[in-house]
């Protein structure tokens, strides 16, 4: 395992991110990722069920704007606007459903009539979606159906369809049957994500809105375990505040609070979205970097640096402490060992650099 005492000049470097869009269809970034264990088998059910009460043999639900649980969503952007968009199909003698992004144009338009099922026997037909990509590319779909997924405080989750490649309609009794499944599709999702939200506050510091102590101790496992198994680097970080009790003590309790809070985002900024950071406890603060060796968790940590000495601080500057400690996938230790590294880093540099330092 190595242990780092990070202190050496920065070094900027830059990344970039572009993303674009043109016209009514939206590609997307990532097309194909992972949906949460919990979404897909759902989906899965709910569109089978869609699709045998309609006899359609194709069967799709969209997801337009509201957050449904996914860990890993695809994410449009549109006129300078992010949006989480993702589609779920289901084809003949398919099990389970696809992820991916075809054409949003007609969910989009179902989505702005809650409660009321849109239908279109012929898109080919139709002025409005002639020249549509779902009529005119693959999978070259002619009869369309579907009803708004719309949650109880009016956020449009999506939509959930059925089609068809020939032209038809839906019988009364399939139009009423839709629009009721359609309905419990809306109360699983919602119950689902009220489920998500109050296990998230659980998990979540009520200060600094980053992970608490429980959430650290459940992603430390869960990286620990996909560290062995795929036989990547593992780094942690440890940071604190460097005289945070004469801080408080000379600016109060409340000031102290806005500093760990402003500290928060500034640690958070220069990470990547596989990442962790919590608040391990006072002003301390646990950074996991999946897939970092040394090097990497050295730069991240003068990237952090960087960043706490370009703020401006109310009151005063601050200086931090922070160690790092990376474990590879030869050496034999356990993620207690990896914790306790870092920790011992920390204070090594704290002590080394302020003798005295209570």
């Amino acid at each position: 395992m190595t242990i780092r005492d990070l202190h050496n000049p920065y070094k900027p470097d830059a990344t970039a991110l572009a993303r674009g869009t043109s016209g009514s269809r939206i590609q997307l970034a990532n097309a194909g990722g992972e949906a949460d264990a919990w979404l897909e088998p759902m989906l899965s059910d709910f569109i089978s069920l869609a699709t045998s009460l309609c006899a359609a043999p194709i069967g799709m639900v969209t997801q337009l704007h509201a957050d449904i649980g996914l860990q890993h969503p695809f994410v449009s952007v549109v006129n300078g606007r992010g949006d989480i968009r993702n589609q779920w199909w289901r084809f003949p003698g398919q099990n389970g459903v696809s992820r991916t992004a075809v054409d949003f144009s007609l969910c989009q338009y179902a989505a702005r009539r809650p409660r009321e099922l849109t239908e279109i026997a012929d898109l080919r037909a139709d002025p409005r979606f002639g020249e549509s990509a779902l009529a005119n590319g693959t999978p070259q779909v002619n009869f369309y159906a579907a009803v708004p997924l719309v949650s109880s405080n009016g956020d449009v989750m999506g939509t959930l369809c059925v089609m068809d490649r020939q032209p038809r309609q839906l019988t009364a009794v399939q139009r009423d049957a839709f629009l009721k499944l359609g309905r419990q599709l809306e109360g699983q999702l919602e119950s689902r994500r009220t489920m998500q939200k109050l296990e998230q506050q659980t998990l979540t510091d009520a200060l600094t809105g980053i992970g608490n102590r429980r959430s650290f101790d459940l992603r430390l496992r869960e990286e620990w375990t996909r560290h062995l198994r795929n036989a990547r680097p593992l780094s942690m970080l440890m940071v604190d505040v460097d005289y945070f009790k004469q801080y408080n003590d000379t600016y109060g309790h409340p000031a102290g609070d806005a500093l760990l809070s402003q500290l928060a985002r500034v640690l958070r900024s220069p990470l990547r979205a596989s990442d962790f950071l919590a608040r391990y406890g006072g002003d301390e603060f646990s950074l996991i970097l999946p897939d970092t060796d040394e090097i990497g968790a050295h730069q991240v940590g003068e990237r952090i640096k960087r960043a706490v000495s370009m703020v401006k601080w109310p009151h005063t500057d601050i200086e931090i402490s922070l160690g790092a400690a990376t474990v590879t996938p030869s050496e034999m230790c356990d993620f207690h060992a990896l914790l306790q590294a870092a920790d011992k880093a920390k204070y090594q540099r704290k002590h080394g650099r302020n003798p005295g330092h209570a």
